[in-house]
């Protein structure tokens, strides 16, 4: 008797543990496509799980389903706010996006997960991860998924300005629609875009620091590039001295000493009194020099 009471007491308990977690028994075709036999649902109910790359078949016990997966970005998002641990993070992030992948699962959830890593990978600067999720997010807003397109769209434009690559930049600008130009985030990135094309300095480090979004973090992957291209307009513009102050307000350093330590770098010199200034003449070849090391980008994961 204590026997059957201990059975149904644990089969009320794994009733009500299902309950919770709302695992469902059966794929939701309103969440998977392309769905057929083969398609397995998950039931493993850890919210953390480290990501291994998979070398045979998915095991649905090591496989959390949807409604797992929605706690398990919930519990992320505060982990990064609370540790900011990235390697923890990015593991992490890895897993839930292979276990989406192996379930098929494709809505507006997935798109979630994805925008969540890569804002996550251009904060810490993890270009690579960064690109996987761009990548994968481009072919999920082609199937009508609500998301933040635009402000993907725009960093996507940033990269293509970080890497040069003119031809995907042309080919981006012609596959967008009027709407899209218009959109603020790209409008942003456009204009930046005509900013440096012109060799306008000036407008181009007004943009950097009006940038929306998540925009400056990849803008600062270029940003010491177009601050000696800068450099070398100023020097031809600007003789036989101009005031250091000038030269931190035009190239929008947030600090003189971060000014003098770029500066620096580039073996120029710096006068040393009450109103330090810089000796245009002598930083011009010191600044063509410096651009010789931004003629290769040469990026990790660059999978565009």
């Amino acid at each position: 008797r204590f026997r059957k009471e201990a059975e149904a007491e644990a089969e009320r308990k794994a009733a009500e543990s299902a309950q919770t977690l709302a695992v469902p028994q059966t794929p939701n075709t309103a969440d998977v496509r392309n769905w057929d036999t083969d398609t397995i649902v998950g039931t493993c109910t850890q919210l953390e799980k480290s990501y291994l790359r998979l070398t045979s078949a998915p095991d649905p016990s090591k496989v959390r389903p949807l409604p797992v997966l929605r706690n398990t970005l919930d519990l992320l998002k505060r982990r990064w706010v609370e540790d900011s641990n990235y390697t923890y993070i990015c593991n992490q992030f890895k897993s839930m996006r292979q276990d989406l992948t192996v379930q098929r699962i494709t809505n507006s959830f997935t798109v979630e997960v994805y925008e969540t890593h890569a804002r996550i990978a251009l904060e810490t600067n993890d270009l690579g991860e960064y690109n996987q999720c761009q990548t994968q997010l481009k072919q999920l807003y082609a199937m009508g998924l609500s998301g933040h397109a635009m402000e993907f769209l725009a960093y996507r434009i940033l990269y293509f300005l970080y890497t040069r690559n003119k031809g995907d930049i042309n080919a981006a600008l012609a596959a967008m629609t009027p709407a899209e130009k218009q959109a603020p985030a790209v409008g942003h990135a456009l204009n930046l875009r005509a900013a440096m094309a012109a060799g306008n300095y000036h407008r181009f480090f007004k943009l950097y620091l009006a940038a929306p979004n998540m925009g400056a973090y990849l803008i600062d992957n270029f940003i010491d590039r177009e601050r000696c291209a800068a450099l070398q307009r100023m020097c031809k513009a600007f003789r036989p001295r101009l005031s250091i102050a000038v030269i931190v307000k035009e190239l929008a350093f947030a600090k003189l000493d971060a000014c003098k330590k770029f500066l620096a770098g580039l073996g120029i010199a710096i006068s040393d009194d009450e109103r330090p200034s810089v000796d245009m003449k002598l930083a011009y070849p010191h600044a063509i020099a410096a651009m010789q090391q931004y003629e290769k980008v040469d990026i990790k994961g660059q999978i565009y």
